[in-house]
């Protein structure tokens, strides 16, 4: 009789990056929450806020681009099969959330 140890299971092929793509997603909220309350903190957006002065200047479609850019990346990140794919996938996705939540804290820069 042998007395050897159960192999631990071999976890499928990309699945961290999965992991990572869906775990970036969800932090971003939090994270927008937080840029906005740091952007709202400046002189700059109280004087925006009380007397709509030095509003800042960022046209509606980046910060749409950005979002609808990390949401294809999410998809191809969950669904593509190669592993290259889903890595490219998950950098992009990370920088266009970057590029969102910068757009936020300057806001009203």
């Amino acid at each position: 009789m042998s007395n050897s140890v159960p192999a631990a299971p071999v976890p499928a092929p990309g699945r961290r990056v999965r992991v990572w793509a869906l775990v970036s997603a969800g932090l971003l909220v939090p994270a927008t929450v937080l840029a906005g309350i740091l952007a709202l903190s400046s002189d700059q957006a109280g004087r925006c806020v009380g007397y709509a002065e030095e509003c800042g200047s960022h046209p509606g479609w980046m910060y749409a681009g950005s979002l609808g850019l990390a949401v294809v990346a999410l998809v191809v990140a969950l669904a593509a099969s190669r592993e290259r794919v889903r890595r490219a996938a998950l950098g992009t996705q990370v920088v266009a959330e970057l590029v969102f939540l910068l757009m936020v804290v300057t806001t009203f820069a």
